[in-house]
């Protein structure tokens, strides 16, 4: 336990009047008399210490670092804080703590990972009573993470037991993308559009995002309500797989919609063991597999596919890919340049490469190569004007955005919720392995793929359904052979070989996927 100390005076430079290895529930208790309390962080430990301590330390407000949840109420993040007196408390930022002269505060830190800038926090606000939940628990002999799975999911259990018991709601519609995008968005929208008295609900991992009014928002890590809403829910729909102790009742009905769109490059979750190798995750996508009534498709392929990647012997419903509609809305480009403050007479290219997974090292990362001068000469070079570059990380590195050198006609919209408004927006799509390369296709807008590291992805990180050389765009390992391949680029030919490989693949979008979705969904029993 030293370890904690040590780290937190040689790298924040920050001591305490007590040694924290010694802190204990018995001197806590003692320093909140007179005091004001205050819990700092709501993550896992949080709602440990909710669950295990809510009747015992009352607290008087609480903090946490994290933006998207200053606001709104306890409850709505914690399920273990539903029923108790912690429910409606609003979560604040640390500026609560101005309120208070420095010795009338008491802070309980409940992070088992960040708590180190948290004290340095603290400190610099003059705050010296504060105490870390992990070491008073350690000195209580617990394995707060240990314990915490093991509490946690008997409650889950008891409680999953008791909303199987409630009454499914047949105008109830559940929603899980983790955020208001991709195929669900474009169907939620052709739903609100018929104006029936439906009760659609998307399940998020933050509640900072743009949503339109009829829909719900359930916070993601607040098992509780997630619970509820699923067990009551008519219909489900969802774009990944479903966690294993989600039940489904007769009456309810899965439709998975699949996070790609009406084609992908990769194989996916069974038939990729470098993403599904443990007995756990296969055994989860099996489950699904099994449970699922209905998957979304827009091809053949699409259908073989997830046949195989999801062990499904469902129904297949053809209706294309709803996230596709929004390629087909000249307005998507105005908001996008309106947003990045881009004048309307410039030309656009879309930069979205993929991630790559060290197996090694089990962390995802970016291979970045591309010369962004030399792309704007030769964009500007073969299709004239003003260009300027988008860079769109995938969202699971999208920070990793901020380390890369960028001149004042590349902008970062890596954050941007909607990938689908920003293809519609850009002229050209540059991407390497991801799928979304498909999709600039749809509507015969250039691709261009560049693959540095072609040789690594290729034969050793990730199986293709698609032999790369057989994709019908133009591949580059170099700078200079992607400058090469802009500049003979001619659009009738491009085409021709787009017409021959999704005619192949039986692949048509249209726009109005997202119409055909919802008209099956609504005539659903």
């Amino acid at each position: 336990m030293d370890i904690i100390q040590r780290a937190l005076e040689r790298k924040y430079h920050i001591s305490h009047s007590e040694d924290l290895n010694q802190q204990t529930w018995e001197q806590f208790q003692t320093a909140c008399q007179g005091r004001k309390v205050f819990l700092f962080g709501l993550g896992a430990a949080g709602s440990y210490l909710i669950l295990n301590y809510y009747d015992q330390v009352h607290f008087d407000g609480v903090i946490d670092n994290d933006k998207s949840k200053q606001g709104f109420c306890i409850g709505e993040f914690v399920a273990e804080a539903l029923n108790t007196e912690y429910a409606n408390m609003i979560i604040s930022d640390i500026s609560l703590l101005n309120q208070y002269k420095p010795e009338e505060v008491v802070v309980l830190v409940t992070s088992t990972k960040f708590y180190a800038p948290i004290v340095k926090q603290l400190e610099q606000c003059g705050i010296s009573n504060y105490y870390l939940l992990l070491m008073m628990e350690a000195n209580k002999r617990i394995n707060i993470g240990n314990a915490y799975v093991k509490d946690i999911e008997s409650v889950k259990m008891t409680y999953l037991e008791e909303c199987c018991q409630q009454e499914i709601d047949k105008k109830k519609i559940i929603v899980s993308i983790g955020n208001y995008g991709g195929h669900g968005k474009y169907i939620t929208e052709q739903l609100l559009k018929k104006g029936l008295d439906l009760d659609i609900v998307w399940v998020v991992k933050k509640f900072s995002i743009d949503y339109p009014d009829g829909v719900r928002l359930v916070y993601e890590g607040n098992w509780k309500k997630y619970l509820y809403e699923m067990e009551t829910s008519h219909i489900w729909i969802y774009d990944v797989a479903l966690p294993a102790y989600i039940r489904k009742r007769p009456e309810q009905i899965y439709i998975q919609t699949k996070h790609w769109s009406s084609i992908t490059l990769k194989k996916f979750f069974l038939d990729d063991s470098s993403t599904t190798n443990t007995k756990e995750e296969i055994d989860r996508i099996k489950y699904n597999g099994k449970i699922m009534d209905y998957i979304l498709t827009g091809s053949k392929f699409d259908e073989e596919t997830c046949k195989s990647g999801f062990a499904f012997e469902g129904e297949f419903v053809r209706v294309g890919s709803p996230r596709t509609d929004a390629l087909f809305r000249p307005e998507n480009r105005k908001k996008v340049y309106e947003k990045y403050g881009v004048n309307k007479n410039i030309n656009s290219v879309l930069y979205a490469p993929t991630f790559r997974f060290d197996k090694t090292e089990k962390k995802k990362h970016f291979c970045f190569g591309l010369d962004f001068e030399l792309l704007k000469k030769a964009l500007e070079e073969r299709f004239g004007g003003e260009w300027t570059i988008f860079l769109r990380l995938h969202p699971s590195i999208a920070d990793e955005s901020k380390k890369i050198k960028k001149e004042s006609y590349v902008i970062d919209v890596s954050d941007y919720n909607d990938v689908q408004e920003l293809i519609a927006a850009s002229d050209i799509t540059i991407s390497d392995y991801s799928s979304i390369m498909f999709e600039h296709a749809f509507i015969n807008k250039p691709v261009f793929l560049f693959a540095p590291d072609r040789e690594q992805y290729v034969n050793r990180e990730r199986d293709l359904l698609i032999e790369y050389d057989k994709l019908p765009f133009s591949i580059a390992e170099t700078n200079e052979e992607l400058v090469d391949n802009i500049i003979r680029f001619t659009q009738e030919q491009y085409e021709k070989e787009l017409n021959i490989f999704f005619d192949k693949y039986v692949v048509h979008e249209d726009g109005h996927a997202s119409e055909r979705a919802a008209k099956f969904i609504l005539g659903l029993p």
